[in-house]
């Protein structure tokens, strides 16, 4: 019987932080999709600081990539989870027309081999530079698609 009971609290309690996720999920996104991209005319032609004030929600990781050192962190991901599955993660992409040179910001974001650059670092260097554009995941593309989520 207390096999029983437990497994039930067990089963209870899982079922209770999944439906969590989801509803966090879904909040998170919409609020990327109506308070960033939607309102993105905020936020276009302004420093990076005036949209990073105005989240809700903090970043927990920053990445850049690029083919040629000229256009190299030109694309600034923000990420809003450590989701590994693409599925479950919210970021979204800030453009920029013009950014420091590759000398200057390939040591921001790999300050030595194998490590990567801390987030509050890398923000630091952005924060002052004008965006170009602001790109919020496309969440249509999520597997299952989420009901909760609405454009």
């Amino acid at each position: 019987m207390k096999k029983l009971i437990i497994l039930l609290f067990v089963t209870v309690f899982y079922t209770n932080v999944m439906a969590q996720d989801l509803h966090s999920y879904a909040d998170t996104a919409n609020y990327l999709i109506h308070q960033i991209e939607n309102k993105k005319s905020l936020f276009v032609s302004q420093p990076l600081s005036v949209m990073m004030d105005s989240l809700k929600i903090s970043p927990v990781e920053a990445i850049t990539a690029a083919m040629r050192k000229e256009d190299f962190g030109k694309e600034l991901g923000l990420y809003f989870n450590w989701q590994d599955n693409f599925n479950r993660k919210h970021f979204i992409v800030v453009l920029f027309d013009s950014v420091p040179p590759y000398t200057t910001l390939f040591p921001v974001f790999y300050p030595a081999i194998g490590q990567g650059g801390s987030l509050q670092s890398i923000l630091s260097v952005y924060r002052p530079l004008i965006i170009k554009d602001v790109l919020v995941k496309d969440y249509t593309d999520d597997e299952p698609v989420n009901p909760d989520v609405h454009y």
